[in-house]
């Protein structure tokens, strides 16, 4: 009987430690997502003033390069 006992707690316990697991999985995931969308955001904004200022020294090859590289990361 003892050791039915202990069968069900160790059960039990590993149930709730791979509830716990999951949830870590899940924060991490988000966590993830969010350092994610922040490099692209800022990706997008230094294409946008790297494409001004090809635009502001009238450079017609960069600015066909940086364009082609926004459109590309932005579809």
């Amino acid at each position: 009987m003892n050791n039915d006992h202990s069968f069900q707690e160790n059960t039990k316990a590993l149930v709730v430690y791979k509830e716990q697991q999951a949830k870590v999985s899940v924060v991490e995931m988000y966590a993830q997502m969010i350092l994610d969308e922040m490099e692209f955001n800022q990706k997008v904004k230094q294409l946008r003033e790297q494409i001004d200022a090809s635009l502001d020294s009238r450079n017609e090859a960069l600015f066909m390069k940086l364009t082609e590289e926004y459109m590309a990361l932005t579809r």
